[in-house]
């Protein structure tokens, strides 16, 4: 026994977790997040980008264990100086 039907049983037995966010309407896959626009991300992307702003109790990324460590790429970079001419 092997092939699809090992790949279709073990999807039955492990079905794939989807929740999505009544605060913002993102989309969480078995912990990879789906952004509007752009590439897929991580939990702790959503929560430097997003999550600890909206800071709402409805909110499914709320769970450090699950966000786990946040780092400084996660969140936006900061904008250059702009040299207005002064």
């Amino acid at each position: 026994m092997g092939g699809a039907y090992c790949n279709r049983v073990n999807s039955m037995t492990n079905p794939s977790q989807e929740q999505t966010c009544p605060v913002c309407g993102v989309t969480i896959i078995d912990d990879v997040v789906q952004f509007s626009n752009g590439s897929k991300g991580t939990r702790a992307r959503l929560y430097a980008r997003v999550c600890q702003y909206a800071q709402k109790p409805e909110c499914i990324n709320q769970d450090k264990a699950l966000i786990g460590e946040v780092l400084q790429e996660d969140g936006f970079m900061e904008a250059p100086p702009i040299n207005f001419g002064q």
